[in-house]
């Protein structure tokens, strides 16, 4: 087989193409080195927090075990008073010889236990307040910490003097243990570990240090026990742990707990943990889990007590800074391996951008916006695309607007179509008026009538404009009343104008009265009542304007009502068919023609007491002076 170099280097389909090749060089060039660089410095900067925090954990922890160091000396040198000190042992001394000469059964130190120190002989009291007063003193050596001194004799009878929580309750069960602690060192101090302890304000944790009472003549004269809160630990380690943002514990040589800051292991005994096993030495760091939480552990011993200090900080809390450098960094290298990618991809984007803006605009195109327009910068397939695009956007928008402008002239036409339907009639029963009027009163009253019907044709059937002025229409309105006072005699319709401050320039459409008045004339208008009063009523509710005109006709009943509202909303229905509402249904349709289906006219009416009819309109504002037909 002969070797083909060309054959090694070929590439498979997909890398062949452009944006294969710059992939390849983004990968090696770019995103490996810069994400190598990353992942180093995160890695560093996390063993540089791990480092500076065991340091200064370490420093904190020195200082804090010297000042327990410091404490615990104290309470030492407390426990040693009574040893040069002869009124207390001259005390315990008169103590031991007093319960010495007593029966067995009288030498009981349960006997005592209680405050009130109820059933005690005059002698015993004597002797509990001769040794308390000499020991009062030590409780107040220290402004805080100790907060019971116990002194014992020989046959364990105690004597104590307490700060604030009183006399703990176990004295009884903890002194053999005590003594047997103490007697063993003979005169050395020794130091007992956390207990919880019950006193009368509830369970406290103490730690205590007990001592042998020795005479100048090395002659046991009892023990004394100084208890300590455990609140002293806590002052001192609140620091370390507002520091550290961590836990600590401290632990005695036998593994039992002195203090934990969580307050979870108090008083156990720990020999058995993982923690212990792994804290090997006098001080060192490590890692290890608790509660299943990851945490990293330092660790110190005292020299002077043997305590062990026990510092655990969440690796969450300890890494949180530099698990937000790492984010930054990650940002950072995600920010410029995007930036290369940009600029070595922007060559092959441009080839496919217009056509993914021409896809954009044909998407706006879909949702009802024509106003767009594809950019022509060049003679390729892309412009000749965009160019025909273009020309069916500006072809699509000329039709639509031929289409709208056939609509409105049609609205136009049927709105003059709808007036033209009511001056004819309004002409012929105008004329009929002067006719009958000249026949039968043959005087100067028809040239008066035909001079106000020239003017109510002028208004009606003048060309210029479908809106006029309130004060128009209502002018219109009266001479139209006057004709008919000719025809029916004088003062038989009166009409009552609007009451309260009327904007007579608002602007309302032309003939919009007085066919509803017509309607209300002709069709009820009662012969047994010598006048009629028509009233015209205004009122706006919201953004509408609703003008009522009521008269005191003979009015209708529910059935005729009901046929009347049904011609209205009937749209349908034409002139020829016959009966009433012609006038009001070509005001209702101009209505709504003009304004929509929201508005028009509604009407009510009852039986013997009259009609009223309602037109509702929008308000349209006024344009400040009289609007001229």
């Amino acid at each position: 087989m002969k070797w083909n170099p060309g054959r090694w280097t070929r590439l498979p389909s997909p890398l062949n193409r452009m944006e294969g090749k710059l992939f390849i060089v983004f990968l090696f060039l770019i995103i490996l080195p810069i994400g190598a660089l990353s992942y180093i410095s995160a890695e560093r900067y996390t063993d540089s927090i791990e480092r500076n925090t065991i340091t200064y954990v370490s420093q904190i922890s020195d200082t804090m075990i010297s000042k327990l160091d410091d404490y615990m000396e104290d309470m030492k040198k407390i426990s040693i008073i009574p040893s040069y000190l002869d009124e207390i042992k001259e005390g315990l001394k008169i103590s031991n010889k007093y319960y010495e000469m007593l029966p067995m059964h009288q030498n009981d130190p349960d006997r005592i236990v209680d405050d009130s120190r109820g059933g005690l002989s005059g002698e015993e009291l004597q002797l509990l307040r001769r040794v308390e007063g000499s020991i009062y003193f030590l409780n107040n050596i220290k402004s805080s910490g100790s907060n019971s001194v116990y002194l014992f004799d020989r046959y364990g009878h105690y004597y104590f003097t307490t700060k604030s929580d009183g006399i703990r309750k176990d004295l009884t069960s903890v002194y053999e243990e005590w003594k047997a602690l103490a007697y063993a060192q003979h005169g050395t101090p020794v130091l007992v570990s956390t207990q919880e302890v019950s006193g009368r304000s509830g369970s406290r944790y103490v730690f205590s240090v007990v001592r042998e009472i020795i005479d100048t003549n090395f002659e046991s004269l009892g023990m004394i026990a100084v208890d300590a809160n455990i609140d002293v630990i806590e002052n001192i380690v609140k620091d370390l742990d507002d520091a550290t943002q961590g836990s600590t514990l401290i632990v005695d040589n036998t593994g039992r707990v002195v203090f934990d800051s969580e307050k979870k292991f108090l008083a156990q005994n720990m020999q058995s943990s993982e923690l212990l096993r792994q804290a090997s030495g006098e001080s060192g760091s490590f890692h290890t889990n608790i509660d299943g939480e990851s945490v990293l552990s330092i660790y110190r011993e005292s020299r002077n007590t043997g305590w062990k200090i026990f510092v655990t900080i969440p690796q969450g809390n300890l890494m949180g800074d530099a698990m937000r450098i790492r984010n930054v960094t990650v940002a950072s290298a995600i920010a410029i391996t995007g930036f290369a990618l940009f600029i070595s991809m922007i060559f092959t984007f441009t080839l496919t951008k217009p056509l993914r803006s021409l896809v954009r605009l044909m998407k706006k195109v879909q949702t009802g916006n024509l106003d767009v327009t594809f950019p022509v910068k060049g003679r390729d397939e892309i412009g000749v695309v965009g160019g025909a695009f273009n020309r069916m956007i500006d072809r699509v928008k000329s039709l639509l607007h031929d289409v709208y402008m056939a609509g409105r002239r049609k609205n136009e036409a049927e709105l003059e179509a709808l007036q033209n339907q009511i001056n004819p009639h309004f002409i012929y029963n105008t004329l009929e008026s002067i006719r009958m009027t000249a026949v039968i009163n043959d005087d100067s009253e028809v040239s008066d009538m035909a001079q106000l019907l020239g003017k109510l044709l002028r208004y009606g059937i003048g060309s210029g404009t479908e809106k006029v002025s309130l004060a128009m229409e209502l002018e219109h309105l009266e001479m139209y009343l006057q004709l008919l006072n000719y025809r029916y005699g004088d003062n038989r319709f009166e009409l009552r104008m609007p009451d309260g401050n009327v904007d007579m320039n608002m602007p309302i459409m032309k003939l919009l009265f007085q066919p509803i008045v017509e309607n209300a004339v002709y069709h009820g208008m009662d012969e047994t009542k010598p006048k009629m009063t028509i009233r015209l009523k205004y009122d706006e509710a919201g953004a509408d304007r609703l003008f009522t005109i009521s008269d005191d006709g003979v009015g209708m009943d529910q059935a005729a009502l009901r046929r009347l509202r049904s011609t209205l909303n009937n749209r349908e229905r034409k002139q020829s068919e016959g009966g009433g509402g012609i006038g009001l249904r070509n005001v209702n349709e101009r209505l709504k023609l003009r304004f929509g289906e929201g508005y028009g006219i509604s009407i009510d009416s009852e039986l013997g007491v009259g009609t009223n009819v309602t037109v509702k309109i929008p308000i349209e504002p006024s344009k400040g002076g009289r609007i001229h037909g």
